[in-house]
């Protein structure tokens, strides 16, 4: 995975599709788009300073259409709301022009917020000595 970008929120990647991310039929598999919409939402959880990124309470994708072996995969991971317990993400993944799949993942995170929110109050302390 090579990450192309990063910003609060927001991260794209991308991933060469080898055969060892192949079905019997020889697409891309669903299990290995899945995953890469767990990892990337994941990501984009991340990039809200979290050292950890919770634990994933619903995953949800859908396939639009096939990829193959030498694909080049891109996947857009956004956070569409950071809440007090959960955050919600969307990962859109391509082949090229095509949209390949889109998936939804909620991760529980009120424990990253926490121990976010004890770091700029300690980090915030620290500054006023």
């Amino acid at each position: 995975m090579k990450l192309l970008s990063a910003e609060t929120g927001r991260v794209r990647g991308e991933v060469e599709v080898t055969k060892d991310y192949l079905n019997a039929i020889s697409g891309t598999h669903g299990g290995w788009l899945s995953t890469l919409v767990d990892a990337g939402g994941s990501l984009a959880v991340a990039t809200h300073g979290f050292e950890t990124t919770g634990v994933s309470t619903d995953l949800s994708v859908s396939f639009l259409a096939p990829s193959g072996e030498g694909s080049t995969i891109i996947f857009d991971a956004q956070v569409l709301k950071l809440g007090r317990t959960l955050a919600y993400t969307r990962v859109d993944i391509f082949s090229g022009e095509k949209m390949v799949a889109t998936g939804s993942h909620t991760k529980y995170v009120a424990r990253e917020q926490e121990r976010a929110a004890a770091a700029a109050k300690k980090a915030a302390s620290e500054q006023q000595q």
